[in-house]
């Protein structure tokens, strides 16, 4: 079986587990604080760590000033936790389509939107790992006065004009789940330069705990805190991510120049560098593409099909009047590969053989 990912766990991420078990303090502590310092530096930024990526969101959402009844936009093609959190806080969340090349948010889908709704934020997404075009949704929150989320759970690494997601002036949040680039089994940070948000979040994920007194609690918080056994993990995996990159772009490169007659995400030239945490094709129909994600179950590669698009979940029935046509053609006519960091080159090639057949 060739798995859809799979993290690259080996005896340096398991002899730092067993390190951390062996000191007074596996839960959050010394080896958190490390972690962070480690990921600012990667990020030239500030960086809190917390324990999955959708609490990095709610921490965001939340220090940026979210309240109940605010409007949201976030892409339509996306993972249902990026309109699931703004949604529990309270917030009323409108759908923008995205561009039917990259699969990134629409920068004239969400102007359409801001132009016509009091617009408090705008979620964009960097879609498998492929920066959004930055700078264009930067002067749009300039002109239009949203605070701008960038929710780069899947580009980790990425980088827009030489540039890492992450080290910009306006909030990101990253995932370490288990299928992204680096993972701590379950994790996730956010990156700011603002300071005020970063001690904003810190006393966020730590119960609105004050920094000096120890049960006096400033503000309204909960329990985001990561342990030290991810944070562990997470140390030793950052020390591999350019090899990583590495890795995932080379296998992306030998499906892109072998698989006959499918189309894949494009890739602007602004996005100089692409993780690939996500792998799509894309097919001619739907019905195509569900013969090839059949088939390639058949031979025992894990393919699947993509998100189902925000607007169509039977959790956001509010939303099923939305237009989102791109977002709905890319749900239908794409499926994912398998990609992780330790693929070889013959199981890239089994995976190419076993598509290739099917149009024979």
């Amino acid at each position: 079986m060739i798995s859809f990912s799979k993290p690259d766990i080996n005896k340096e991420e398991k002899k730092a587990i067993l390190d951390v078990l062996k000191s007074d303090w596996p839960s959050q502590g010394k080896t958190t604080e490390k972690f962070e310092s480690l990921l600012s530096n990667y990020l030239s930024s500030n960086v809190v760590v917390v324990n999955n990526g959708s609490s990095a969101l709610m921490a965001a959402l939340l220090a940026h000033g979210l309240k109940p009844g605010d409007r949201i936009v976030v892409p339509s093609f996306t993972f249902v936790a990026t309109s699931s959190i703004p949604k529990i806080l309270g917030a009323k969340v409108h759908v923008a389509d995205v561009d039917k090349t990259t699969f990134n948010i629409s920068l004239e889908s969400v102007e359409k939107l801001v132009k016509k709704n009091n617009i408090k934020m705008v979620i964009i997404v960097d879609v498998g790992g492929l920066s959004v075009d930055i700078e264009a949704f930067r002067e749009l929150s300039n002109r239009y006065k949203f605070v701008l989320i960038e929710d780069a759970a899947q580009a980790f690494g990425s980088t827009y004009k030489n540039k890492k997601s992450g080290s910009f002036d306006h909030t990101t949040i990253f995932s370490f789940q288990t299928i992204k680039l680096i993972t701590t089994i379950e994790g996730g940070c956010i990156s700011t330069k603002d300071k005020k948000i970063i001690n904003r979040i810190r006393q966020i994920k730590d119960y609105g705990r004050n920094k000096y007194e120890r049960y006096v609690h400033d503000i309204v918080g909960t329990n985001f805190r990561t342990t030290d056994l991810q944070s562990a993990i997470g140390i030793q995996q950052l020390k591999k991510v350019e090899q990583y990159i590495s890795r995932r772009n080379m296998i992306a490169d030998i499906y892109r120049k072998k698989i006959k007659n499918v189309q894949f995400q494009v890739i602007p030239e602004y996005s100089t560098r692409h993780t690939c945490t996500l792998f799509f094709a894309m097919t001619k129909s739907k019905s195509e593409r569900d013969r090839f994600v059949k088939h390639l179950i058949s031979k025992k590669i894990d393919a699947r099909k993509p998100w189902r698009p925000i607007h169509m979940q039977p959790c956001n029935p509010e939303m099923h009047n939305s237009s989102c046509k791109n977002a709905e053609d890319v749900f239908e006519r794409s499926f994912l590969l398998p990609i992780y960091n330790s693929m070889n080159i013959s199981e890239s090639k089994f995976v190419i053989d076993s598509i290739n057949e099917i149009q024979k």
